[in-house]
């Protein structure tokens, strides 16, 4: 009883209202607290033993499996009841958590079936009476018949549009024989399934958003088809991407110089689509207008841009080394050979590169012993940069061997703008992020600022 309660009673009677003395009674027995006295419980609590036991080979067993703990344990998981604190796979019923003081005790509807392998999993969620949750995921596998095959399954849940991790993803694997085995990701998207039986399967990693272990037609997913045979170590990185009943619309068409134009559109494109297949026509007032030499997804024209700029800074920095002091004439033998021009050059052949066809001619780089206030435009320029920027961590990406989608199609034209010429765009065929196919428009050409004479990169695109 504390003082305060003490002091009061020596000075008179205390009479509480009845229904006062009930709810105080009511509420200290229902209200779990942690045992009052010693040090402050810092440790989770520890699985200290199963039933059955790990990697048991139990036929008739039916159920329930139980987790004995070394210390009492809440009624409560730190994000909601305990029957969401224990994932049982493959999924055979519902799932049934009983709470006792140091244990907890799993059930299916319809008792463990024979012959599974199953994986139950108790989630970093279940915690103790002073709030310490385990640290890790506790996973108990048994047999129900027959050896559990040593396979695994691991993997990245990963954003398609920002190449992140994503956590808290739910992962079905379905087998030929339809039972569904579970797994999810962490924070950082890492999953894993473990012992699954020699087979195919097709897997979904879905943001379960109503929690029904299903994935929605609203839910962002990824999809991917396994086939796991005995003994197998695999790794599966999973993008998922949010679905999309519309195609991509065709928002502007904006001129970065008088060849180059940006298509930006309402929606992501596809990174791995391929734009041989997307129509593209221009059209002047006066009639026809230059036909397209080539197409470029975003993250293929940032990447185009930046060798080039790389490869004009090479050799712009070879011409300065060259150079001799200022005001005297240029002698013709340290002027940069077309063989050192075209070594620096290379910086932009690679399998995955377009060649650099429009790259502006040699001639127009400064000649060493030109005046140093020369302006920029008499250096060679570079592609113009996409309009707004580059996009977020697609260097980070690219580390990974993952393309980032843009917003944006770049095409280059066979032959210039007319600046006095008013120009339409009409666009078919684009395929969006979620795979939707014929998306496309019509809009006027729009001369962004500066579009006339392009302006040289001043380094990377991102």
């Amino acid at each position: 009883m504390p003082d305060g309660w003490t002091g009061a009673r020596r000075a008179g009677r205390v009479v509480l209202p009845a229904a006062l003395a009930c709810g105080l009674l009511f509420a200290a027995c229902a209200r779990q607290s942690a045992p009052p006295g010693g040090p402050p419980d810092a440790r989770p609590p520890v699985v200290i033993r199963t039933t059955p036991e790990a990697l048991a080979d139990v036929p008739d067993f039916t159920g329930p499996v139980r987790f004995e703990f070394d210390e009492r344990i809440s009624e409560q998981g730190g994000a909601g009841p305990l029957d969401e604190a224990v994932t049982v796979s493959p999924r055979t019923g519902r799932v049934r958590v009983g709470h006792g003081r140091r244990s907890l005790s799993v059930e299916v509807d319809g008792g463990f079936r024979p012959g599974i392998v199953y994986r139950v999993t108790l989630l970093p969620v279940v915690r103790d009476l002073f709030g310490n949750a385990l640290q890790d995921p506790f996973e108990l596998v048994f047999s129900t018949g027959g050896e559990p095959e040593e396979t695994a399954v691991a993997g990245e849940v990963w954003d398609r549009i920002t190449g992140r991790g994503v956590g808290g993803y739910s992962l079905n694997a379905v087998s030929e024989d339809s039972l569904v085995y579970l797994a999810s990701s962490s924070e950082g998207g890492i999953y894993a399934f473990r012992y699954l039986p020699a087979g195919t399967y097709g897997v979904t990693a879905f943001d379960d958003q109503n929690r029904d272990g299903e994935p929605g037609p609203s839910e962002t997913r990824g999809t991917f088809t396994l086939d796991v045979a005995p003994g197998d170590t695999l790794f599966v990185d999973v993008p998922v991407v949010a679905p999309d009943t519309t195609a991509a619309v065709l928002l502007g068409a904006e001129v970065m110089d008088s060849v180059t134009l940006a298509l930006r559109f309402d929606d992501y494109v596809d990174p791995a689509s391929a734009l041989d297949d997307v129509s593209v026509s221009i059209v002047s007032e006066s009639g026809e207008g230059p036909a397209v030499q080539r197409r470029y997804h975003a993250a293929e024209w940032i990447r185009y841009a930046d060798s080039v700029a790389d490869s004009l800074a090479r050799a712009d920095s070879v011409a300065r080394a060259q150079a001799p002091p200022a005001g005297d004439a240029a002698p013709a033998d340290t002027l940069p050979s077309t063989d050192t021009l075209a070594a620096a050059d290379t910086l932009l052949a690679t399998d995955s590169l377009p060649a650099a066809d429009t790259l502006p001619a040699a001639d127009s780089l400064a000649l060493p012993g030109a005046d140093a206030r020369t302006p920029q435009a008499d250096r060679r320029l570079g592609p113009p940069l996409l309009p707004g920027g580059g996009i977020q961590g697609l260097d980070q990406a690219l580390a990974r061997d993952r393309v980032l989608p843009g917003r944006r199609i770049v095409i280059v034209l066979e032959e210039p703008l007319d600046a006095s010429e008013a120009y339409t765009v009409s666009v078919d065929g684009v395929v969006n992020l979620a795979g939707r196919e014929g998306g496309g428009g019509e809009v006027p050409a729009e001369w962004l600022d500066g579009a006339g004479p392009p302006v040289a990169p001043p380094g990377g695109s991102r």
